[in-house]
């Protein structure tokens, strides 16, 4: 999910922080637009976050654009791991924020490389094994067929 922006009414203060949120101010000539940016929860709900907004940009847009930004992020990471974008998007939704999703996408990455070695050496095994199995049982049947045909291998 990716952070939360809501429009709030105007306000004296430049840049106010509380319990995750931050409220900046942005002034343009006449106009004053003010972005609430929600950061989450967990251990870095207290940390601050800068938004620098184009004042050409109207607020009824500012949602749109980040979740534009977001999505990019996401799509860059699905194509950097080799996983689907809702893969990252269901990692992201539990942890507190992108970079630790990032770090997750990797080890989950590394893992499935290493599961894959394992189970390609395993199918290796197996159709060497079985190969190996097959080659001993058409021998024992060629010299099975040699035996009733008085010595004659059907083969030569």
């Amino acid at each position: 999910m990716a952070p939360h922006l809501h429009h709030v009414p105007s306000s004296t203060s430049t840049q106010v922080q509380a319990g995750g949120k931050t409220t900046a101010m942005i002034k343009d000539e006449e106009k004053e637009k003010s972005v609430e940016v929600f950061s989450g929860s967990g251990a870095d709900a207290d940390a601050a976050v800068r938004v620098r907004l184009d004042p050409q940009i109207h607020p009824v847009d500012i949602a749109q654009f980040t979740q534009f930004g977001f999505d990019e992020r996401v799509k860059q990471l699905a194509n950097h791991s080799g996983f689907q974008p809702l893969m990252i998007r269901n990692v992201y939704k539990h942890v507190s924020n992108f970079k630790r999703t990032k770090k997750i996408v990797k080890a989950m990455h590394t893992a499935a490389m290493e599961c894959a070695k394992v189970e390609i050496e395993g199918q290796e095994l197996e159709e060497l094994y079985a190969s190996d199995e097959c080659d001993s049982l058409r021998d024992s049947s060629i010299r099975n067929d040699c035996a009733t045909m008085n010595g004659r291998c059907p083969i030569a």
